[in-house]
Protein backbone atom coordinates (compact mmCIF):
# COMPACT_ATOMS: atom_id res chain seq x y z
CA UNK A 1 0.00 0.00 0.00
CA UNK A 2 2.86 2.35 0.77
CA UNK A 3 4.28 2.18 -2.74
CA UNK A 4 0.95 3.14 -4.29
CA UNK A 5 0.24 5.92 -1.79
CA UNK A 6 3.68 7.38 -2.34
CA UNK A 7 3.33 7.29 -6.12
CA UNK A 8 -0.09 8.72 -6.93
CA UNK A 9 1.46 11.35 -9.22
CA UNK A 10 0.81 9.32 -12.43
CA UNK A 11 -2.83 8.83 -11.40
CA UNK A 12 -3.29 12.55 -10.81
CA UNK A 13 -1.47 13.22 -14.08
CA UNK A 14 -3.94 11.04 -15.98
CA UNK A 15 -6.91 12.90 -14.54
CA UNK A 16 -5.31 16.23 -15.41
CA UNK A 17 -4.88 15.01 -18.99
CA UNK A 18 -8.60 14.21 -18.98
CA UNK A 19 -9.47 17.59 -17.48
CA UNK A 20 -7.51 19.44 -20.15
CA UNK A 21 -8.62 17.32 -23.10
CA UNK A 22 -12.34 17.38 -22.26
CA UNK A 23 -12.20 21.03 -21.10
CA UNK A 24 -13.61 20.29 -17.65
CA UNK A 25 -13.79 22.89 -14.90
CA UNK A 26 -13.19 20.22 -12.24
CA UNK A 27 -12.47 16.51 -12.15
CA UNK A 28 -15.15 14.25 -10.75
CA UNK A 29 -15.20 10.48 -10.34
CA UNK A 30 -17.62 9.87 -13.19
CA UNK A 31 -15.36 11.71 -15.67
CA UNK A 32 -13.35 8.51 -15.96
CA UNK A 33 -16.06 7.16 -18.26
CA UNK A 34 -15.41 9.78 -20.93
CA UNK A 35 -13.69 8.23 -23.95
CA UNK A 36 -10.86 9.88 -25.86
CA UNK A 37 -11.76 7.67 -28.80
CA UNK A 38 -14.06 4.71 -29.47
CA UNK A 39 -12.85 1.71 -31.44
CA UNK A 40 -14.63 1.10 -34.72
CA UNK A 41 -13.19 -2.37 -35.13
CA UNK A 42 -15.01 -5.64 -34.67
CA UNK A 43 -13.20 -8.97 -34.40
CA UNK A 44 -14.61 -12.39 -35.05
CA UNK A 45 -13.42 -14.99 -32.57
CA UNK A 46 -11.09 -16.54 -35.16
CA UNK A 47 -9.61 -13.14 -36.01
CA UNK A 48 -9.05 -12.32 -32.35
CA UNK A 49 -7.59 -15.76 -31.69
CA UNK A 50 -5.14 -15.35 -34.60
CA UNK A 51 -4.00 -11.98 -33.22
CA UNK A 52 -3.42 -13.42 -29.74
CA UNK A 53 -1.39 -16.33 -31.09
CA UNK A 54 0.65 -14.05 -33.31
CA UNK A 55 1.42 -11.86 -30.30
CA UNK A 56 2.72 -14.89 -28.36
CA UNK A 57 5.11 -16.11 -31.05
CA UNK A 58 8.00 -14.27 -29.43
CA UNK A 59 7.49 -16.31 -26.27
CA UNK A 60 9.09 -19.35 -27.91
CA UNK A 61 7.80 -22.50 -29.66
CA UNK A 62 6.80 -24.41 -26.52
CA UNK A 63 4.81 -21.48 -25.12
CA UNK A 64 3.11 -20.93 -28.47
CA UNK A 65 2.31 -24.64 -28.83
CA UNK A 66 0.59 -24.58 -25.45
CA UNK A 67 -1.35 -21.44 -26.39
CA UNK A 68 -2.53 -23.12 -29.60
CA UNK A 69 -3.61 -26.16 -27.59
CA UNK A 70 -5.51 -24.03 -25.06
CA UNK A 71 -7.40 -22.22 -27.82
CA UNK A 72 -7.97 -25.28 -29.97
CA UNK A 73 -11.38 -26.48 -31.08
CA UNK A 74 -13.34 -28.16 -28.30
CA UNK A 75 -11.50 -26.34 -25.52
CA UNK A 76 -13.18 -22.96 -25.85
CA UNK A 77 -16.92 -22.31 -25.55
CA UNK A 78 -17.28 -19.05 -27.48
CA UNK A 79 -20.84 -18.45 -28.60
CA UNK A 80 -23.38 -16.46 -26.59
CA UNK A 81 -26.40 -18.65 -25.81
CA UNK A 82 -29.60 -18.45 -23.81
CA UNK A 83 -29.01 -19.65 -20.26
CA UNK A 84 -25.24 -19.59 -20.57
CA UNK A 85 -23.27 -18.13 -17.70
CA UNK A 86 -21.95 -14.65 -18.46
CA UNK A 87 -18.35 -13.47 -18.20
CA UNK A 88 -15.26 -15.50 -18.98
CA UNK A 89 -13.08 -17.92 -17.08
CA UNK A 90 -10.58 -20.74 -17.44
CA UNK A 91 -11.15 -24.00 -15.62
CA UNK A 92 -10.37 -27.67 -16.11
CA UNK A 93 -9.15 -30.88 -14.53
CA UNK A 94 -5.77 -32.43 -13.85
CA UNK A 95 -6.37 -35.31 -16.26
CA UNK A 96 -8.13 -33.42 -19.07
CA UNK A 97 -6.40 -30.06 -18.93
CA UNK A 98 -7.88 -26.56 -19.18
CA UNK A 99 -11.11 -25.37 -20.78
CA UNK A 100 -12.21 -21.78 -21.41
CA UNK A 101 -15.65 -20.22 -21.31
CA UNK A 102 -16.11 -16.99 -23.29
CA UNK A 103 -19.00 -14.81 -24.41
CA UNK A 104 -17.46 -13.21 -27.47
CA UNK A 105 -19.11 -10.00 -28.67
CA UNK A 106 -16.29 -9.02 -31.01
CA UNK A 107 -15.11 -5.81 -29.37
CA UNK A 108 -11.55 -4.91 -28.41
CA UNK A 109 -12.06 -5.86 -24.77
CA UNK A 110 -13.09 -9.36 -25.85
CA UNK A 111 -9.79 -9.86 -27.69
CA UNK A 112 -7.92 -9.01 -24.48
CA UNK A 113 -10.18 -11.44 -22.63
CA UNK A 114 -9.00 -14.22 -24.95
CA UNK A 115 -5.37 -13.33 -24.20
CA UNK A 116 -6.18 -13.18 -20.48
CA UNK A 117 -7.94 -16.55 -20.23
CA UNK A 118 -5.36 -18.16 -22.49
CA UNK A 119 -2.74 -17.09 -19.94
CA UNK A 120 -4.59 -18.93 -17.20
CA UNK A 121 -4.89 -22.05 -19.34
CA UNK A 122 -1.21 -22.00 -20.32
CA UNK A 123 -0.39 -21.76 -16.62
CA UNK A 124 -2.54 -24.83 -16.00
CA UNK A 125 -0.79 -26.89 -18.69
CA UNK A 126 2.65 -26.09 -17.30
CA UNK A 127 1.57 -26.85 -13.72
CA UNK A 128 -0.18 -30.11 -14.67
CA UNK A 129 2.82 -31.32 -16.68
CA UNK A 130 5.33 -30.63 -13.92
CA UNK A 131 3.52 -31.20 -10.62
CA UNK A 132 1.57 -33.97 -8.95
CA UNK A 133 -2.17 -33.63 -8.67
CA UNK A 134 -1.65 -32.42 -5.10
CA UNK A 135 0.62 -29.50 -6.05
CA UNK A 136 -0.64 -28.52 -9.50
CA UNK A 137 -3.37 -26.18 -8.26
CA UNK A 138 -2.10 -22.61 -7.91
CA UNK A 139 -3.44 -19.86 -5.66
CA UNK A 140 -5.25 -16.70 -6.73
CA UNK A 141 -2.18 -14.79 -5.57
CA UNK A 142 -0.18 -16.07 -8.55
CA UNK A 143 -3.04 -17.00 -10.89
CA UNK A 144 -3.47 -13.49 -12.25
CA UNK A 145 0.23 -13.18 -13.05
CA UNK A 146 0.00 -15.41 -16.10
CA UNK A 147 -3.22 -13.84 -17.38
CA UNK A 148 -2.11 -10.21 -17.07
CA UNK A 149 1.36 -11.08 -18.42
CA UNK A 150 -0.41 -12.19 -21.60
CA UNK A 151 -2.43 -8.98 -21.67
CA UNK A 152 0.71 -6.84 -21.40
CA UNK A 153 2.32 -8.77 -24.23
CA UNK A 154 -0.82 -8.45 -26.36
CA UNK A 155 -0.99 -4.69 -25.77
CA UNK A 156 2.61 -4.18 -26.89
CA UNK A 157 1.94 -6.31 -29.96
CA UNK A 158 -1.13 -4.30 -30.94
CA UNK A 159 0.62 -0.98 -30.32
CA UNK A 160 3.42 -2.10 -32.62
CA UNK A 161 1.20 -3.44 -35.43
CA UNK A 162 -1.70 -0.97 -35.31
CA UNK A 163 -1.36 1.88 -37.81
CA UNK A 164 -4.50 3.89 -37.00
CA UNK A 165 -3.84 6.66 -34.47
CA UNK A 166 -7.36 6.60 -33.03
CA UNK A 167 -7.17 2.85 -32.44
CA UNK A 168 -3.85 3.31 -30.63
CA UNK A 169 -5.47 5.90 -28.36
CA UNK A 170 -8.24 3.39 -27.58
CA UNK A 171 -5.61 0.79 -26.68
CA UNK A 172 -3.74 3.18 -24.43
CA UNK A 173 -6.86 4.34 -22.62
CA UNK A 174 -7.90 0.75 -21.97
CA UNK A 175 -4.46 -0.13 -20.59
CA UNK A 176 -4.24 2.99 -18.41
CA UNK A 177 -7.78 2.54 -17.09
CA UNK A 178 -6.83 -1.04 -16.21
CA UNK A 179 -3.92 0.18 -14.08
CA UNK A 180 -6.18 2.76 -12.44
CA UNK A 181 -8.79 0.15 -11.50
CA UNK A 182 -6.54 -2.83 -10.74
CA UNK A 183 -3.60 -1.16 -9.01
CA UNK A 184 -4.64 2.23 -7.64
CA UNK A 185 -8.35 1.72 -6.95
CA UNK A 186 -7.87 -1.68 -5.29
CA UNK A 187 -5.00 -0.31 -3.18
CA UNK A 188 -7.21 2.60 -2.15
CA UNK A 189 -9.87 0.09 -1.09
CA UNK A 190 -7.33 -1.99 0.84
CA UNK A 191 -6.12 1.18 2.60
CA UNK A 192 -9.74 2.01 3.40
CA UNK A 193 -10.23 -1.38 5.06
CA UNK A 194 -7.03 -0.90 7.05
CA UNK A 195 -8.08 2.57 8.26
CA UNK A 196 -11.59 1.35 9.15
CA UNK A 197 -10.18 -1.53 11.22
CA UNK A 198 -7.84 0.89 12.99
CA UNK A 199 -10.88 2.81 14.23
CA UNK A 200 -12.10 -0.36 15.90
CA UNK A 201 -8.71 -1.17 17.45
CA UNK A 202 -8.42 2.36 18.81
CA UNK A 203 -11.91 2.32 20.28
CA UNK A 204 -13.13 5.08 17.97
CA UNK A 205 -16.78 5.33 16.92
CA UNK A 206 -17.67 3.65 13.65
CA UNK A 207 -20.62 5.14 11.80
CA UNK A 208 -21.47 6.47 8.36
CA UNK A 209 -19.70 9.76 9.09
CA UNK A 210 -16.38 8.25 10.22
CA UNK A 211 -16.36 5.74 7.36
CA UNK A 212 -17.27 8.40 4.82
CA UNK A 213 -14.49 10.65 6.09
CA UNK A 214 -11.93 7.91 5.45
CA UNK A 215 -13.17 7.58 1.88
CA UNK A 216 -13.14 11.34 1.32
CA UNK A 217 -9.57 11.62 2.54
CA UNK A 218 -8.39 8.74 0.36
CA UNK A 219 -10.04 10.07 -2.80
CA UNK A 220 -8.37 13.42 -2.19
CA UNK A 221 -5.01 11.74 -1.57
CA UNK A 222 -5.14 9.37 -4.55
CA UNK A 223 -7.10 11.30 -7.19
CA UNK A 224 -7.12 14.87 -5.84
CA UNK A 225 -10.92 14.66 -6.10
CA UNK A 226 -13.20 16.33 -3.54
CA UNK A 227 -16.07 13.93 -2.79
CA UNK A 228 -17.95 16.69 -0.97
CA UNK A 229 -18.99 17.85 -4.44
CA UNK A 230 -20.51 14.48 -5.38
CA UNK A 231 -23.58 13.65 -3.36
CA UNK A 232 -23.51 10.14 -1.83
CA UNK A 233 -20.21 9.18 -3.49
CA UNK A 234 -18.48 9.10 -0.10
CA UNK A 235 -20.78 6.13 0.66
CA UNK A 236 -19.04 4.00 -1.97
CA UNK A 237 -17.86 1.69 0.84
CA UNK A 238 -21.47 0.60 1.37
CA UNK A 239 -21.75 -1.14 -1.99
CA UNK A 240 -18.33 -2.86 -2.31
CA UNK A 241 -19.24 -6.50 -1.50
CA UNK A 242 -15.62 -7.57 -0.94
CA UNK A 243 -15.49 -5.41 2.19
CA UNK A 244 -18.14 -7.58 3.81
CA UNK A 245 -17.82 -11.03 2.27
CA UNK A 246 -14.04 -11.35 1.74
CA UNK A 247 -12.19 -8.80 3.90
CA UNK A 248 -8.76 -7.69 2.63
CA UNK A 249 -9.27 -9.61 -0.61
CA UNK A 250 -8.98 -6.53 -2.84
CA UNK A 251 -5.21 -6.21 -2.33
CA UNK A 252 -4.67 -9.48 -4.21
CA UNK A 253 -5.70 -7.80 -7.46
CA UNK A 254 -2.99 -5.18 -7.02
CA UNK A 255 -0.26 -7.56 -5.85
CA UNK A 256 -0.65 -10.15 -8.61
CA UNK A 257 -0.97 -7.41 -11.23
CA UNK A 258 2.20 -5.74 -9.91
CA UNK A 259 4.03 -9.06 -9.99
CA UNK A 260 3.10 -9.68 -13.61
CA UNK A 261 4.12 -6.16 -14.65
CA UNK A 262 7.47 -6.56 -12.90
CA UNK A 263 8.13 -9.96 -14.46
CA UNK A 264 6.94 -8.82 -17.88
CA UNK A 265 9.23 -5.78 -17.74
CA UNK A 266 12.22 -8.03 -17.01
CA UNK A 267 11.28 -10.32 -19.92
CA UNK A 268 10.65 -7.41 -22.27
CA UNK A 269 13.94 -5.75 -21.33
CA UNK A 270 15.81 -8.99 -22.00
CA UNK A 271 17.02 -9.45 -18.44
CA UNK A 272 19.11 -12.65 -18.27
CA UNK A 273 17.08 -15.73 -17.29
CA UNK A 274 13.91 -13.63 -16.79
CA UNK A 275 11.77 -15.67 -19.20
CA UNK A 276 13.11 -18.99 -17.90
CA UNK A 277 12.26 -17.93 -14.35
CA UNK A 278 8.77 -16.97 -15.47
CA UNK A 279 8.21 -20.38 -17.05
CA UNK A 280 9.49 -22.03 -13.87
CA UNK A 281 6.86 -20.05 -11.96
CA UNK A 282 4.15 -21.49 -14.20
CA UNK A 283 5.60 -24.98 -13.83
CA UNK A 284 5.65 -24.68 -10.05
CA UNK A 285 1.86 -24.61 -9.72
CA UNK A 286 1.10 -24.55 -6.00
CA UNK A 287 4.22 -26.37 -4.84
CA UNK A 288 5.33 -23.55 -2.53
CA UNK A 289 3.99 -20.43 -0.85
CA UNK A 290 3.03 -17.79 -3.46
CA UNK A 291 5.43 -15.12 -2.20
CA UNK A 292 8.30 -17.61 -2.34
CA UNK A 293 7.37 -18.73 -5.86
CA UNK A 294 7.38 -15.13 -7.03
CA UNK A 295 10.75 -14.49 -5.39
CA UNK A 296 12.20 -17.39 -7.36
CA UNK A 297 10.70 -15.81 -10.49
CA UNK A 298 12.62 -12.61 -9.78
CA UNK A 299 9.77 -10.68 -8.14
CA UNK A 300 10.14 -9.96 -4.43
CA UNK A 301 6.81 -8.63 -3.16
CA UNK A 302 8.33 -7.87 0.24
CA UNK A 303 10.04 -4.89 -1.45
CA UNK A 304 8.63 -1.91 -3.33
CA UNK A 305 10.31 -2.75 -6.62
CA UNK A 306 7.48 -4.75 -8.24
CA UNK A 307 4.98 -2.02 -7.41
CA UNK A 308 7.25 0.66 -8.82
CA UNK A 309 7.25 -1.31 -12.09
CA UNK A 310 3.52 -0.53 -12.35
CA UNK A 311 4.20 3.15 -11.72
CA UNK A 312 6.84 3.09 -14.45
CA UNK A 313 4.47 1.36 -16.86
CA UNK A 314 1.75 3.92 -16.11
CA UNK A 315 4.09 6.82 -16.92
CA UNK A 316 5.24 5.07 -20.09
CA UNK A 317 1.64 4.68 -21.30
CA UNK A 318 0.78 8.27 -20.33
CA UNK A 319 3.73 9.56 -22.34
CA UNK A 320 2.48 7.69 -25.39
CA UNK A 321 -1.11 8.90 -24.85
CA UNK A 322 -0.11 12.54 -24.51
CA UNK A 323 2.00 12.34 -27.65
CA UNK A 324 -0.88 10.91 -29.69
CA UNK A 325 -3.41 13.40 -28.33
CA UNK A 326 -1.03 16.26 -29.04
CA UNK A 327 -0.53 15.21 -32.64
Amino acid sequence: MAAARENTAPLKRYYQIRKKYFKLDKIRTYDRFLKFRTSKKNYSYNEAKALVLDALKDMGPDFLKRAEFCLSSGRVDVEIKDGKRNGAYSSGTYSNGPFILLNHNGNLNDTFTIAHECGHSIHTTYANDNQSIFNAGYSIFVAEVASTFNEARFLDYLMKTETNKDEKIVLLQQAIDNICSTFYRQTLFATYEYEAHKLLEEGQPIDDTSLSNIMKNLYKEYYDIDLNEERYKEMVFAYIPHFYHTPFYVFQYATSFSASQSIYKDVKDGKPQAFEKYINLLKAGGSNYPVELLKEAGCDLTTKEPFLAVVSRMNELLDALEELLKN
